[in-house]
């Protein structure tokens, strides 16, 4: 591979090439954890959507150009804590891909460069992101980068076949505090 890249801001002429790059990074997740099975149309979705993230000034697309080719990306997005939290500004890293033949060779290192950047113009405190415990090279990355882990995320399969061990039905349930919220973006 050659040695000299590009990383820049994504453009609607890179749809085809990155939505491919996209669909590659999530069929590799996929392989990793099967909880992470790709759904049929999660194509169609991404198509549906690029034209609308390229122009939403809250996110940034930046791509890794070797040759004339996309070889990498990073999507992420402003973010910021619940309102029970102090006020900060953040970006989430939403996604980091570089494909397999280009790792290694500084793509990743430029494309979080770009989000920090980003994340700089938007008076961002930190870069928040996720990365799959299975994903050992991902871990090795982060730690290269910096990163701190901050919380973990546990998950618990149920068996939808096995009865509650309440006598509470789904829809009579109790709670002892205020209801759970989802936060984030989907």
């Amino acid at each position: 591979m050659s040695a000299s890249f590009t990383v820049r801001r994504a453009k609607q002429s890179d749809h085809d090439a990155l939505g491919a790059l996209w669909m590659a990074f999530m069929s590799e997740q996929a392989g990793l954890d099967d909880r992470l099975a790709v759904a049929d149309d999660a194509r169609e979705r991404w198509d549906n959507d690029f034209s609308v993230w390229l122009n939403d000034e809250r996110q940034a697309t930046f791509v890794a150009e070797v040759d004339d080719a996309l070889r990498g990306f990073a999507t992420a997005h402003q973010w910021g804590p619940p309102p029970i939290y102090e006020d900060a500004v953040e970006v989430y890293l939403d996604e980091l891909y570089v494909a397999p033949e280009a790792r290694r060779s500084g793509l990743g290192e430029k494309l979080v460069a770009a989000v920090r950047t980003w994340g700089a113009t938007l008076g961002a405190a930190r870069i928040r992101l996720q990365a799959l415990h299975a994903n050992e090279a991902a871990q090795a990355f982060w730690a290269a980068c910096g990163a701190e882990p901050f919380a973990v995320t546990h998950t618990v399969e149920l068996d939808p076949s096995e009865e509650s061990s309440t006598d509470a039905s789904p829809t009579e349930t109790s709670s002892t505090g205020p209801p759970s919220r989802s936060i984030g973006f989907t």
